[in-house]
């Protein structure tokens, strides 16, 4: 097992990829995997993925996106959707959420449903906008999680927020209501050379309370 710093200082924004490698279906089920187990805000998992193979699509959806390469050369395209009308407080989803969690008593039950429709009526007031903002927030979890697992098998990534939402979501036939598109990740092997990576020091980014 790589070190994980290595696997992180591994893991770039790949701008374009080498489209005549594939990655193996067995890699790919472990990339997905990582995402499907990604920890979420009180475990509510607000996303969905899509996985667009369709040179078509994959071609109209380049366009919406600032003719970024990464959409058409990549070896697997992921979209993560960010669920809305699912995780409002009275959904079926959110119910079987809670009913897959068998709880010791009526009353834990009970106080178990409570606590879910306190939490989102009270943040979150079943609005399209908040929710999104909440579901969006927590798909980036799966995401970083799905790229890490790639470079840990040294396969690249490029994390895409560079699109128009609302058209991408046309493409892929996405009620608004129900998905919206949080991020498109792009999984293959690089054509080019990694570029230098610069971060900030140490010093610069963390302060210390004593």
């Amino acid at each position: 097992m790589k070190n994980y710093l290595d696997i992180i200082n591994f893991r770039h924004a790949c701008k374009i990829f080498d489209d005549t490698k594939k990655i193996k279906s067995e890699d790919f089920d472990f990339i997905l995997e990582a995402g499907r187990v990604s920890p979420s805000s009180t475990g509510l998992e607000q996303w969905d993925f899509v996985v667009v193979q369709n040179p078509a699509l994959r071609e109209k959806i380049r366009k919406v996106s600032w003719d970024q390469p990464q959409i058409t050369t990549c070896s697997h395209l992921v979209i993560i959707l960010a669920k809305i009308s699912d995780i409002k407080s009275d959904s079926k989803y959110v119910a079987d959420m809670i009913n897959r969690r068998p709880d010791k008593t009526p009353q834990e039950h009970e106080a178990r449903v409570n606590f879910y429709k306190n939490f989102i009526t009270e943040n979150f007031k079943d609005d399209d906008e908040l929710l999104f903002q909440w579901s969006h927030e927590q798909c980036m979890y799966p995401a970083i999680n799905m790229m890490n697992a790639a470079a840990s098998l040294g396969i690249d990534s490029c994390p895409i927020e560079g699109f128009e939402r609302e058209e991408v979501g046309k493409l892929l036939n996405i009620d608004p209501k129900k998905h919206r598109v949080a991020i498109a990740i792009p999984f293959g092997y690089r054509l080019n050379e990694q570029p230098v990576k610069y971060r900030r020091t140490m010093n610069d980014v963390v302060t210390w309370i004593n």
